[in-house]
C-alpha cells in the first residue's frame, strides 16, 4: 500500500510484465536522448533501470523487470516523473549503463580543475623557459595535503572508472600547447574523451607517478611503473609509461582487469581447421610454439587460451612473463625484473631445473632468450612463446636472425600462430551493406564465397556511433610438416618458406579475414586496416 501526498491510501497497481511489453528498439536511441541527468547513475544500477527518455513529465526507463512495482516507485519518487516502463534484456540495459554515464568526466570534476588552476595559467607560460627547474611546477600543482577531495585525486579516479566501464585498454594524457588531450583506445583505436586546462598537466603527472613508484624529480627519461585499483568488484592492473614531449611528459596507463575470465581457444574466434590445427600443436610432448604479430595483436591472450588448453593438474606448467597478467591456479608464474637481474634469459635457464613439462615464455627479444628457449623445446618441454613479427613466415627468419641456427629451429619447431585484431560489427546496429570494388579486390572473393550480402554497422548509442562493439582475432597458423623443416635448414628465403606453407595447407591471414566478412563480423575495411600489407 502507498501513502499519496494528500494521505490517501492507493494499493499498488499492476504493472506490466516482460512477457507483455515489446522488446525497446535501442537502435532508436540518439545521442543526447537519454535522461542520466535525471536518475543517477547508483539508481540506474541498483535498478537495472535506464532511463532512455523524458517528455514533458513522463520517463521511460527500461527495465529487465517492467512489473517491479517498488522500483518504478522509487525511481518515480526520486525524479518527480510519472514513469513508463519499457522492456529490455538485462545485458542490453547494463551496456547502456557503462555507455552513457561513462562517455564523459563529470562536469563537476573539469569544473573544479578548472577553478584551481586558472589561479596558475598566466604563470606557465613564463616558466616555460626554465623547465631545468624540477620542483618548479610541482609547487604549482602538488598540494601537500592532497587526498580524496583534491580535484586531481577526483580526476584520476573518475578517469580509470570511466575507462574500465567504457572497456578502454589504454588511457592517454598528453599535453597539447592550449590544452590537456585525454584519450581512451577503445577497441583498438583512440578516442578523445576530454581536455584539461594545461596548467592541471604537472599535478595530474606528478599524482600519477607517485601511484606507480616513480620519481617525480626526474622529467628528461623515460620511466614506468604500476599500480592497483579497484572500480565496484573488478580488481585492475595500471602498468603507466611516462616520456617527454616538446610540450611537456606524456603519460599512458595500461589497464588490465584482472577480474575478467580467461579466454579459450573456442573463444578468440578461430576457424575450425586453424583451431583444430594448433590443439594438435599443443598435444605434442615437446617442442616450441611460437605467436606472432605486432604489438596489441592480443599475442598474450593466445597464449593464455592455450595453457587454458593444457592438464593443469597432471603437468608442471611455469610461465615467465613481464608483467604475469593473470594468476593461473595451479600454474607457476614468474616476473622479470631487470634491476634484480632476473631477465627472461635467467628464468628460463633456472625453470630447466625446476622438472617443468610446459613452459610459457612472455616473449623471445634477444639472441640468449631464443636460444634458451630452443634448447628447452628439444629436450623434451613444450615451450610456448611470442615474437614479433608481421606474419607466420617472417616469425621465423626473425628468429634465426636473432642468432640460432635454422637446423636447431627446424629440429624444435612445432608450428607458429600469427594474428591481428579486428573490430566486430555492432549487433544493435547491424544493416546491409554495399563494398567499394577496391574493398572487393582486396577480399580476392570468387563467385564461389560471395555472400549474398555483406554487413555494416550503422552506429548507434551502444557503440558510441562507431558501427563496432568489441574485437574478433584474425588468425593464421603454420605448421610445421617436414618439408617445411627441411626447407628451413637449407633455406630462409620468406617467398620459399611462403610457397612451400601453402603446398601444406597454409591459408594466409587475409582469408581468415574474408571468411570472416562472409560471416557478417566484421567489414572488409577493417581486415583492409589491419592486414593490407600480407
Amino acid at each position: 500500500m502507498t501513502i499519496t501526498q494528500d494521505g490517501q491510501a492507493v494499493e499498488p497497481t499492476v504493472q506490466p510484465s516482460a512477457g507483455s511489453l515489446p522488446e525497446f528498439d535501442w537502435a532508436d536511441l540518439k545521442l543526447g536522448d537519454a535522461a542520466t541527468h535525471v536518475v543517477p547513475e547508483f539508481v540506474a544500477r541498483r535498478y537495472l533501470a535506464f532511463p532512455a527518455r523524458a517528455d514533458g513529465r513522463r520517463l521511460t526507463v527500461v527495465m529487465s523487470d517492467p512489473g517491479d512495482y517498488y522500483a518504478i516507485r522509487s525511481i518515480e519518487a526520486r525524479c518527480r516523473m510519472e514513469v513508463v516502463p519499457a522492456y529490455g534484456k538485462e545485458m542490453d540495459i547494463l551496456n547502456a549503463i557503462d555507455v552513457h554515464y561513462s562517455s564523459s568526466m563529470p562536469d563537476a570534476v573539469v569544473d573544479a580543475i578548472d577553478e584551481k588552476y586558472a589561479v596558475v595559467e598566466e604563470q606557465r607560460d613564463e616558466l616555460a623557459a626554465i623547465r631545468d627547474i624540477p620542483l618548479v611546477f610541482d609547487q604549482l600543482g602538488v598540494d601537500e595535503d592532497d587526498d580524496a577531495d583534491s580535484p586531481v585525486v577526483r580526476a584520476i579516479d573518475t578517469l580509470i572508472a570511466q575507462a574500465a566501464k567504457a572497456r578502454a585498454t589504454d588511457i592517454h594524457i598528453e599535453p597539447m600547447e592550449q590544452a590537456l588531450r585525454v584519450r581512451f583506445r577503445i577497441d583498438g583505436l583512440l578516442q578523445e574523451v576530454v581536455k584539461l586546462p594545461p596548467a592541471s598537466h604537472s599535478a595530474l603527472v606528478s599524482r600519477l607517478k607517485i601511484m606507480a613508484g616513480m620519481d617525480i624529480a626526474e622529467r628528461r627519461r623515460p620511466q614506468d611503473g604500476h599500480f592497483g585499483v579497484r572500480v565496484g568488484n573488478d580488481s585492475l592492473d595500471v602498468r603507466a609509461a611516462t616520456t617527454d614531449t616538446v610540450h611537456g611528459e606524456m603519460i599512458v596507463l595500461r589497464i588490465l582487469n584482472k577480474s575478467l575470465k580467461l579466454f579459450s581457444l573456442n573463444d578468440l574466434g578461430l576457424l575450425t581447421d586453424t583451431s583444430s590445427r594448433l590443439k594438435k600443436m599443443l598435444a605434442a610432448p615437446y617442442g616450441i610454439v611460437l605467436v606472432a604479430g605486432p604489438t596489441g595483436a592480443g599475442k598474450t591472450t593466445t597464449l593464455y587460451a592455450a595453457l587454458n588448453e593444457l592438464d593443469h593438474a597432471a603437468l608442471n606448467i611455469l610461465t615467465i612473463e613481464d608483467p604475469v597478467e593473470y594468476r593461473f591456479p595451479g600454474v607457476n608464474s614468474m616476473q622479470i625484473n631487470d634491476k634484480a637481474g632476473l631477465n627472461f634469459a635467467t628464468l628460463l635457464r633456472a625453470t630447466l631445473r625446476l622438472d617443468p613439462d610446459v613452459i610459457l615464455v612472455g616473449e623471445i627479444r634477444d639472441a640468449e632468450t631464443a636460444r634458451i628457449a630452443i634448447q628447452a623445446a628439444l629436450t623434451g618441454h613444450l615451450v610456448l612463446s611470442s615474437v614479433h613479427a608481421n606474419d607466420a613466415v617472417r616469425a621465423i627468419t626473425r628468429v634465426i636472425d636473432l642468432g640460432v641456427e635454422p637446423f636447431l629451429l627446424s629440429s624444435a619447431l612445432l608450428g607458429v600462430v600469427s594474428q591481428r585484431m579486428v573490430r566486430r560489427i555492432d549487433t544493435h546496429c547491424k544493416v546491409d551493406y554495399h563494398p567499394t570494388a577496391e574493398e572487393l579486390a582486396a577480399l580476392e572473393l570468387t563467385e564461389e564465397n560471395m555472400p549474398e550480402k555483406f554487413m555494416t554497422g550503422e552506429g548507434c548509442y551502444f557503440c558510441s556511433f562507431t558501427g563496432y562493439y568489441g574485437r574478433t582475432g584474425l588468425y593464421e597458423v603454420l605448421t610445421a610438416t617436414d618439408a617445411f623443416k627441411t626447407l628451413i635448414t637449407h633455406s630462409q628465403e620468406p617467398e620459399a618458406l611462403r610457397k612451400q606453407a601453402v603446398e601444406d595447407g597454409f591459408a594466409s591471414i587475409r582469408v581468415d579475414g574474408t571468411s570472416k566478412v562472409v560471416e557478417g563480423i566484421t567489414t572488409p575495411s577493417e581486415v583492409m586496416r589491419s592486414v593490407y600489407s600480407l
